[in-house]
């Protein structure tokens, strides 16, 4: 069997929810993942694997010619559409028509969320039609999730809107093991000198970098580390905060990164954007057995219950005193750490993420929706 995913553009960060299915689906079926590459290349943290099969991006006109490649592309048994995009459930839809086979779509956020229609009038470039990724388009496809013949969802929030399967992102728990990594040396690579707080995810504005930010610096010698691009907190109002950027890493590097932290924060805003995504990292973090401080936001309590310490979203002072609890108290973070990978290992090892997609994938093969 083979099983095809779709990403609407390998060149983002949307990339990596593809990626993680891809490995999932890989502990059943033959996979390929395709999706459109801009210039600048292939996100920073997404593996060069040869089972990845990129298509030039373009706008529209000339977006025929790309949409054409990935429909013909799109050879699986079964095709998993990644986000409601042109180029990823467009896409799909039509692949599947012509070979008649099942479309499974895929949810990670509630994308309308993200680019919402107060803002359409006052940014004229967010109403550009000539841009595949338009939000026009991505509010017409999530009006059309019926077209699927299942769905699968990244949090139980997103699950009660449109209904469909969790399926978490789960962790490549052989890779991110803190047995196989010297946490000194990687503090000495990454030139961590003390206490160090690591947001692991990509900086956006609903991540609540700044309440993060403002918090590390109530912690004596305390500094905030954050995996960035060239233009990602750039600006001055940054320059009061303790904060080193550091340069994003592929996915098989980021275990040195985690390992070198000696507090993860997830630091989500009480945001609708933020309410419908489960950040994927805090797998990642859980599998490195590292002491994580998170915002009561989304599936994060439910996750890391028992095995992580939870602050309202937006409290800098609560906040503050979790992560300066973590760093004062070697014992209770370690113990939070070891919980937090032994449930990481019984609940979302790639294993057990690939069981789920592939009840999903069987579902649809016999026709069931």
């Amino acid at each position: 069997m083979k099983v095809t995913i779709l990403c609407h553009e390998l060149s983002s960060n949307a990339v990596m929810r593809a990626h993680r299915l891809a490995q999932a689906a890989r502990t059943f079926a033959e996979v390929e993942l395709i999706g459109s590459v801009s210039r600048k290349g292939a996100w920073p943290a997404l593996p060069q694997e040869p089972w990845i099969r990129p298509v030039r991006k373009r706008r529209f006109p000339r977006f025929y010619e790309t949409f054409l490649a990935l429909v013909e592309a799109a050879d699986g048994d079964v095709l998993i559409a990644v986000k409601p995009f042109l180029a990823s459930f467009g896409v799909a839809l039509v692949a599947a028509e012509r070979r008649q086979v099942p479309v499974v779509l895929d949810l990670d956020d509630l994308d309308v969320a993200l680019a919402p229609r107060s803002d359409w009038v006052a940014n004229p470039l967010m109403m550009d039609l000539s841009r595949p990724a338009c939000p026009i388009y991505v509010s017409l496809l999530t009006k059309a999730t019926g077209a699927a013949s299942a769905i699968t969802v990244a949090s139980t929030v997103l699950q009660r809107r449109f209904g469909g399967t969790l399926v978490p992102h789960g962790c490549v728990t052989e890779l991110f093991d803190p047995a196989a990594i010297d946490g000194e040396s990687a503090r000495r690579t990454l030139g961590f000198t003390g206490p160090t707080v690591l947001f692991p995810g990509t900086p956006r504005s609903h991540k609540g970098l700044e309440p993060l930010a403002q918090a590390v610096g109530r912690v004596p010698g305390a500094r905030l580390a954050v995996p960035c691009r060239s233009n990602d907190l750039a600006g001055p109002e940054w320059g009061r905060f303790p904060l080193d950027r550091i340069p994003m890493t592929s996915y098989r590097s980021f275990p040195i990164m985690l390992a070198a932290a000696d507090v993860v924060a997830i630091s989500q805003l009480d945001s609708e954007p933020a309410r419908y995504q489960m950040p994927m990292k805090v797998f990642d973090a859980m599998a490195m057995a590292k002491p994580i401080v998170a915002s009561s936001v989304s599936d994060l309590p439910m996750v890391l219950e028992g095995c992580g310490r939870l602050v309202p979203p937006g409290d800098v002072e609560r906040l503050a005193g979790a992560i300066a609890d973590m760093l004062n108290n070697a014992d209770e973070a370690r113990v939070l750490g070891e919980r937090a990978r032994a449930r990481c290992l019984e609940h979302y090892s790639m294993r057990r993420i690939g069981e789920r997609l592939l009840e999903v994938v069987n579902h649809v093969l016999r026709g069931e929706r």
